[in-house]
């Protein structure tokens, strides 16, 4: 069963889908006419778009280049330290994918949307 959009319209593409296409684009080093070229999609804004939308939609996670943690500097890392916060950091990253796959399963099957708008009010009672 697919989505609407705003507009009534059906959407083109799946919510999880554009979440993992976004989140890609953000954790890779792949661009977007690369990431289009993979995913037969007709050019590099619409994975540009899907980053919108997933930065719109998913305010609240931290772009991955923020969640690594800060090293002394007066010390450069090791190489085993290095590539234990890249596993540390694609583990987080992919509990975060899951995270988000599942909310957007849960709004489908619920129809509930489940994440936290900025700018909402609360209910005065």
């Amino acid at each position: 069963m697919s989505s609407t959009n705003k507009e009534g319209r059906p959407a083109t593409f799946e919510n999880s889908f554009k979440i993992m296409v976004a989140r890609e684009y953000l954790t890779s080093s792949l661009g977007a006419g690369k990431l289009a070229k993979k995913y037969n999609l007709p050019g590099g804004d619409s994975v540009r778009y899907f980053v919108r939308w997933y930065k719109k939609n998913y305010p609240l996670v931290q772009e991955p280049e923020l969640a690594i943690p800060s090293l002394p500097v007066s010390e450069p890392p090791n190489d085993t330290e290095v590539e234990e916060l890249r596993k540390e950091l694609q583990q987080n990253n992919l509990k975060v994918a899951a995270w988000e796959l599942m909310l957007e399963n849960a709004r489908k099957e619920l129809g509930i949307d489940i994440v936290k708008k900025y700018g909402t009010k609360q209910s005065g009672k």
